[in-house]
């Protein structure tokens, strides 16, 4: 009942507020759980709607501030893979076609289930859309994807880990 009264006005909320519909769909679910944890906590229906729409709001700006640091973070990684490619004269010493060989190597030696995961993650696809095409939960996508980062961690140069999260992030 609740979800039919609101999810429309709180998904459009959340959508003006973040300009994308995935987000905006994640974060309206996520109040909506948030608040059947608080169950019966609300003095009124009035209550429950403040509720829901300064819920609604908080999650947004908290996604906003997260997508901000992730832009940041990518911009940083830019300039370290430059810095990184040139030496002190300018001239490239990392050769990209050896770091794309070695993480693809390293990839390659994962368990198949996290190599699928890995060259779909470096295709764009987000975590959601990875539970889907491999029918498995949306857990299960973090949790072999931290597994797998780890073993790509241990296994590459910081170079090819830098690059790899570069693709992995674009």
């Amino acid at each position: 009942m609740l979800y039919k009264a609101y999810y429309k006005a709180l998904y459009s909320y959340a959508r003006q507020m973040t300009g994308d519909e995935e987000p905006a769909k994640d974060i309206v679910q996520e109040v909506f759980f948030n608040t059947w944890k608080r169950q019966g906590i609300f003095e009124s229906e009035t209550a429950l709607r403040t509720y829901l729409y300064n819920a609604t709001r908080n999650e947004s700006i908290n996604y906003i501030k997260c997508l901000r640091l992730e832009n940041d973070r990518k911009k940083l990684f830019g300039k370290r893979l430059k810095e990184m490619q040139m030496d002190e004269n300018g001239d490239l010493t990392l050769h990209k076609e050896e770091v794309y060989r070695l993480m693809f190597e390293a990839i390659d030696a994962l368990p198949p289930k996290q190599r699928e995961i890995f060259l779909l993650l470096m295709k764009g696809k987000k975590n959601s859309e990875i539970a889907e095409a491999m029918n498995i939960s949306i857990n299960t996508v973090k949790t072999q994807r931290q597994s797998g980062m780890d073993k790509l961690r241990n296994r590459l140069s910081p170079d090819a880990f830098l690059l790899l999260l570069l693709l992995m992030s674009s």
